[in-house]
């Protein structure tokens, strides 16, 4: 098996509102180096490519690449043209290697929108050099850019960088130091296309964790409720762990749980739930392994401090609910306040004019030509 070590650039809108859905970045220049089985460089592969969706390249993209519009016309060519010489070029026998995560889902997403057919299978594996190297560097969770993996193990950069030719060549560099006997087994999947049902879900076991691949769900909240994607089991023996504390969301962005193993102790989970790329829904990954006591202490501090902020949250919503109430009664209060005021003053206004004037009696004067009787 070959290793393709693949690099794109890209360009995009100049404006939100000019962006096309579907194609938010268009790649216009492929670069790849291709590795035999023992990481020995056998060939390069470039094409610089003719913009369709966004013709003028913004400025920020001329600065990083050197890349012109003119050097675009004159020397690239189509994108449909260029996809099919590099899938020529690549083989049969071989496994994308890149650096980062993003590079192959911009590659899937302008091979859609120029409809052209996807080759690769699923589950689609590729090797993350930018993972790799955290991994025999002890780095954790870190990423790393490209350049200062080159400065690390002090490669010469006799290239310029983001050029895409010149990038996957140090990242093919990188590679070549990495420990492929130790590390080439941590694989990653590419997830712009996710399993389309239940037989198509993926379960993939590595060296100290497993990790599963759910499919495509309409809404946020079935994947997260979804027993299958709840479930816990032992990474060394597949038994169902004893769920010691039960999912909970930390801060939104995953859910964590433990479970207990009789034979082979604590086991941490973790569900993070991703919008697809292509099917308007959302899917979940699923991680089991074992767990220190560091740990352990962790998920349950965790656990405690989403508690506190709950019940945090519950005591400032009685409190605003009381302030509320009480508003409203004061509200209740001066306003029958202000109408019983103002009865007593129609009251008033109608006993006065009830009160009637007195009567004026006319007095009649004899002027003496009354007859007498």
């Amino acid at each position: 098996m070959e290793y393709i070590v693949l690099d794109l650039e890209w360009n995009q809108a100049a404006y939100k509102v000019d962006e096309e859905a579907e194609i938010p970045f268009e790649i216009i220049e492929i670069g790849a180096v291709k590795l035999n089985e023992k990481c020995e460089k056998v060939s390069e592969f470039q094409a610089l490519i003719r913009p369709q969706v966004y013709p003028f390249l913004l400025r920020r993209t001329k600065e990083l690449t050197g890349w012109t519009d003119k050097d675009l016309d004159t020397r690239g060519i189509y994108f449909e043209d260029a996809c099919s010489q590099l899938l020529e070029w690549c083989g049969k026998d071989y496994i994308f290697c890149i650096w980062g995560t993003t590079d192959l889902v911009q590659l899937e997403r302008n091979m859609a929108y120029f409809k052209i057919k996807i080759p690769w299978k699923y589950p689609f594996k590729y090797l993350d050099v930018q993972k790799l190297y955290a991994m025999q560097e002890n780095e954790g969770k870190t990423r790393r850019a490209l350049e200062f993996a080159i400065e690390h193990y002090q490669i010469p950069t006799e290239r310029p960088f983001h050029h895409a030719v010149d990038d996957a060549d140090y990242t093919a560099k990188v590679l070549q130091r990495i420990d492929m006997a130790a590390y080439s087994t941590f694989f990653s999947v590419d997830y712009y296309r996710v399993p389309r049902n239940y037989f198509e879900e993926q379960i993939f076991y590595f060296n100290t964790y497993s990790k599963f691949v759910s499919r495509s769900y309409p809404l946020k909240e079935e994947v997260i409720q979804n027993h299958r994607v709840r479930e816990m089991n032992c990474f060394y023996c597949k038994k169902k762990l004893i769920r010691t504390i039960p999912w909970f969301s930390d801060s939104g962005r995953s859910y964590l749980a433990l479970g207990e193993c009789k034979e082979h102790g604590f086991m941490r989970g973790r569900i993070r739930v991703k919008p697809t790329e292509k099917y308007n829904g959302y899917f979940a990954i699923r991680t089991i392994r074992p767990c220190t006591d560091e740990d352990r202490e962790e998920v349950e501090n965790k656990r405690e401090n989403l508690k506190e902020k709950r019940r945090e949250k519950r005591k400032r919503e009685r409190i605003n609910e009381r302030l509320r109430t009480a508003a409203k009664k004061s509200e209740k209060t001066a306003e029958n306040e202000a109408k019983g005021g103002a009865g007593k003053t129609e009251k008033a206004a109608k006993a006065v004019k009830t009160v009637k004037a007195p009567k004026t009696v006319k007095k009649t004067v004899n002027t003496g030509n009354s007859k007498e009787s």
